[in-house]
């Protein structure tokens, strides 16, 4: 355990020093400024929506893209410096290494998701709403989202090239975010090899669509609790998969 502590202390540390904290004063700023410049185009709960809406959208957006952007260069970075060998050379194993990167990078997430949460909050206060627990619900399903986007990127920032960590992250995310369509026109194929390969990547995929609850926080929508269960724990078994096949990569990889 005292492995994987230093190496998410490390890892929180390089993900601060990326300047991300930058991009959360930039997006307060625009999100506080928009509530003015809202304001004369619309009244009342509509306000309320629009903030809420541009808010969350803007929360799971740079959340994401936070991810992929540090966690496909700081593994990647390691290995080519030969920083990664000497860390591994000490008494922490592979597996407490790709665990320290994850918690490491989603502390420093966490952190972005919850400042963009509270000003979005404000952003709500300021343009005559209420906070409601949907919108702390969006923020949450948003969280997880960042989680199995992290445990991707670490999976294949173990065998790639930074750029192509990105691309292939990138692709998952739009994939995972249409997984109900694919499933859809899996339905409709009229080919059975056709039909055979879209189940795959329906099942493969993440089904990231699960995490989306802007609708609900816009128009004050119940969110069942067992949704909010139910995306936990595939959050949780999603991120426990990707990370296991992550460290059974980077254990056959040779460092000299």
């Amino acid at each position: 355990m005292s492995g994987i502590k230093t190496i998410a202390l490390n890892t929180f540390r390089e993900s601060i020093r990326g300047k991300v904290l930058y991009v959360v004063l930039v997006f307060g700023g625009i999100l506080i400024l928009s509530t003015y410049f809202l304001s004369p185009l619309s009244v009342g709960s509509a306000r309320e929506k629009i903030i809420t809406d541009v808010g969350l959208a803007f929360i799971s957006f740079i959340g994401v893209m936070t991810v992929v952007v540090v966690g496909s260069t700081l593994v990647h970075k390691e290995i080519d410096k030969k920083a990664v060998y000497m860390v591994l050379i000490r008494p922490i194993t592979r597996l407490e290494y790709i665990l320290g990167k994850f918690f490491g990078i989603m502390t420093a997430v966490l952190l972005i998701a919850l400042v963009m949460g509270v000003l979005t909050a404000l952003s709500v206060l300021l343009g005559g709403g209420n906070i409601s627990g949907q919108l702390v619900a969006a923020v949450y399903f948003s969280i997880l989202e960042m989680a199995v986007m992290c445990s991707i990127v670490l999976f294949f920032s173990t065998f790639t090239t930074p750029v192509l960590t990105f691309f292939f992250a990138a692709c998952v995310f739009a994939a995972g975010s249409l997984s109900g369509d694919l499933r859809v026109f899996a339905e409709k194929m009229g080919s059975s090899g056709g039909k055979l390969i879209m189940d795959l990547f329906y099942y493969i995929l993440p089904n990231l669509s699960i995490f989306n609850y802007r609708h609900e926080a816009v128009h004050q929508l119940p969110v069942p609790i067992n949704d909010l269960l139910i995306s936990s724990v595939y959050s949780l078994v999603y991120c426990g998969a990707l990370l296991l096949l992550a460290y059974l990569v980077f254990r056959r990889r040779e460092f000299t």
